[in-house]
């Protein structure tokens, strides 16, 4: 969400005047021009209305702004939406206008009314690309450039979620030929009152769906994960997790190396606190599909397919949720594949709560089951 800057606009009638009045001088040489005539005629009062008029528009215009951002950081969107109509019907034509709708009505589930409101950002942003002048300042082009691409981020991300997949990754990728590395994302997640995604969360799903489509599948994976924790309860938390399930699937291929391994068993060798070990383990059990995604995506976990030994030191508050997780893979060890699995653990395991926080460790067992 980027907050446009509302400025007074000059009167239509400003700039032909002046331009009348220079030709008329130059036109009569070294004559002096007649004084003009007193701000007494209708002209001059019409004038004086057009400028009252065009004050009021714009106060109308940034009052009914405010308000749209105030009614979106209390997640009332539809009344945000609501608002931010009456901006347009104002008078206000930024493509940040239009883009902020779209935002507040894919937040409201509303997301063929969403994609009209990016495409309509869209077109407002370009048609402000065609009409800049060279003596354009270089922060009035930035800021345009950004205006499209966060139109067209918008848009990937309401098509992607209304099951237009194809549609969606052209739609990405136009974002990612502006901006490749998609830097405005990367200002969003990090403390912003200019720039920001509702609701809370969700500038996860962006970065995941950019890095999905740019070929980054680890980090995709990442950002996912990231939206799930931030957003469990999103009406978007299925598409999150099918797209966790593509990246898997993509990252093992067809005929790549054969199926991913898989957790085979797991035993908790240390319990101290509220949770015993033995409900520990049966949630791992219960749970153990929630490895799967970061297995399947590291480049060779088992390259001799022998059982690999993981150990998964956990803390774990009273509500079951894992606040801290340190994952230890045999050496060499992949980083990467243990950074993914402590946070898939602190992301997605739940266990039932307890009278106080609990420290663990459990060890994992991962490998490809014996055929039947």
């Amino acid at each position: 969400m980027a907050r446009p800057r509302f400025a007074p606009r000059a009167p239509a009638w400003a700039l032909p005047l002046a331009v009348t009045l220079l030709a008329a001088s130059l036109s009569r040489g070294v004559v002096a021009a007649s004084p003009p005539p007193e701000p007494t005629g209708s002209f001059w009062r019409r004038a004086a209305a057009g400028e009252r008029e065009a004050k009021r528009a714009g106060d109308a215009l940034a009052g009914w702004f405010a308000l749209a951002v105030e009614r979106t950081t209390a997640g009332r969107y539809a009344e945000a939406a609501a608002a931010y109509g009456e901006a347009l019907a104002a008078g206000g034509t930024e493509p940040s206008l239009y883009a902020n709708l779209g935002e507040v009505l894919m937040a409201d589930g509303r997301l063929s009314a969403a994609e009209a409101a990016y495409r309509d950002a869209i077109a407002a942003a370009t048609a402000s690309e065609r009409s800049t002048s060279f003596a354009t300042r270089f922060d009035d082009l930035r800021e345009r450039a950004q205006d499209l691409s966060l139109a067209l981020l918008g848009l990937a991300v309401a098509l992607d979620r209304d099951g237009q997949s194809h549609a969606a990754e052209e739609t990405m990728r136009r974002a990612l030929a502006l901006d490749a590395t998609a830097g405005v994302l990367a200002v969003a997640t990090t403390p912003n009152e200019n720039l920001f995604f509702v609701p809370a969360g969700d500038i996860y799903y962006y970065v995941g769906l950019a890095r999905a489509v740019a070929g980054r599948r680890s980090e995709a994976a990442e950002a996912f994960h990231d939206f799930l924790e931030a957003a469990p309860a999103s009406r978007w938390a299925g598409q999150a997790r099918a797209h966790l399930e593509a990246l898997a699937r993509v990252a093992a291929g067809p005929g790549a190396r054969g199926p991913a391994p898989h957790v085979l068993a797991v035993g908790t060798v240390l319990a101290t606190g509220g949770a015993a070990a033995p409900l520990i383990d049966a949630a791992w059990r219960n749970q153990a599909a929630i490895l799967d995604g970061c297995l399947a995506a590291a480049p060779d976990p088992i390259p001799a397919r022998a059982p690999l030994r993981i150990a998964v030191e956990m803390e774990i508050d009273a509500r079951g949720r894992v606040t801290a997780a340190a994952v230890k893979l045999p050496p060499p060890g992949d980083a990467e594949l243990a950074r993914c699995l402590e946070r898939v653990v602190i992301a997605r395991l739940r266990l039932p709560p307890a009278a106080r926080p609990t420290r663990a460790r459990t060890e994992i067992l991962v490998g490809f089951p014996s055929p039947q």
